[in-house]
């Protein structure tokens, strides 16, 4: 038994498909994935990659365990402990994964040895974490929804559990972070229009804010944001939103465009290869289906085909040589997702 805390707008796939098949994508001719295989699962909603025991986790909708596929893609077990997991995280290491049950107000926390459950922790009552982001030692989580959320955060190793109202996000925020960046959280407003992202220096325990983007202002404005991920570098956050039509990178010390990657429309996932830094967009609606840029240039290295309506996760092993990408026949919340793997020369 683990330890339990007590302290406290899209489209539907037909008519995307119709209105949007035509619109302008890179000029790279697009290539498929080396394997792709169906996981049992009735929907999507994250993935990681724990480059070092070779497993790729993917949660899905309801009470879906936690699938685990090796590095060829193909299905290996599953975590049933983890039913109704929503979001996942590996802790610096990949000695933990992290999981938050939907519904319950708790994280879990499995050794990635052996594939165990080794903790449950209690977030406080009305604070179902949505999202997971590993900063250091912390789990930091977002909560809420409909103008009531938060962002609290989780020391496994003090077993202490904080939430604060620093900044009041309308939805559970999309949540990123990165070794690169020490003690930087980035957060941004989820699935509306316009979506503010943020940075804070979490150093003290606390989210402290350093910066925030005005997309009411700004011509690299974001709408619908999906995903983020933090760049190698640890200076900037790249965005995947549905408009602009374009991946967007933003400075962490002062929320300004500082590159742009012509990707084609409607983004829906964003994922940062950790040594390397290649960038990799995922888009729903639109081909290409994958899209792979070197940090700073704005035309793509290379583009993927993936089957099905459109790609909603993508993780990268530790070298950036494969990249893993989830990809659905229609909504991610209730189709089942087929798990990709892309082999990056």
């Amino acid at each position: 038994m683990g330890i339990r805390l007590t302290s406290a707008g899209a489209l539907s796939a037909a008519t995307a498909a119709v209105l949007f098949t035509a619109l302008a994508v890179p000029a790279v001719a697009a290539a498929g994935p080396a394997s792709a295989a169906a996981l049992p699962l009735t929907g999507f909603s994250s993935i990681v990659a724990d480059s070092t025991h070779h497993h790729v986790f993917v949660s899905g909708a309801g009470s879906d365990p936690v699938a685990v596929a090796d590095f060829g893609g193909q299905p290996v077990g599953q975590l049933a402990s983890l039913g109704g997991a929503t979001a996942l995280a590996l802790s610096q290491g990949d000695g933990i994964l992290y999981a938050a049950i939907g519904g319950t107000d708790e994280i879990a926390a499995v050794n990635t040895s052996t594939l165990q459950e080794v903790a449950l922790y209690f977030t406080g009552t009305g604070h179902d974490p949505r999202h997971l982001a590993v900063v250091g030692h912390d789990v930091w989580f977002s909560y809420g929804a409909s103008g009531n959320s938060g962002i609290g955060v989780l020391d496994p190793t003090a077993l202490t559990v904080a939430t604060t109202s620093e900044r009041t996000f309308y939805n559970a925020a999309v949540l990123a972070a990165s070794p690169s960046a020490p003690h930087i959280l980035v957060a941004g407003d989820g699935g509306i229009s316009p979506s503010v992202v943020e940075s804070f220096n979490v150093s003290t325990g606390a989210p402290v804010p350093i910066a925030e983007s005005n997309p009411g202002v700004q011509p690299d404005g974001c709408e619908n944001l999906s995903q983020l991920a933090v760049t190698a570098d640890g200076a900037s956050v790249v965005t995947a939103c549905g408009w602009p039509y374009h991946g967007s990178q933003l400075t962490l010390s002062g929320m300004t465009e500082n590159a742009v990657y012509q990707t084609g429309s409607y983004l829906s996932s964003v994922a940062v290869a950790p040594a390397n830094g290649t960038i990799a967009f995922g888009a729903y609606a639109t081909s290409p289906s994958v899209s792979l840029f070197l940090p700073g240039t704005s035309t793509p290295t290379s583009t993927y085909q993936l089957s099905g309506f459109g790609v909603y996760g993508l993780a990268w092993n530790q070298s950036g040589s494969e990249l893993f990408a989830v990809s659905t026949p229609g909504t991610p919340s209730s189709s089942t997702p087929t798990l990709n793997v892309i082999n990056v020369s």
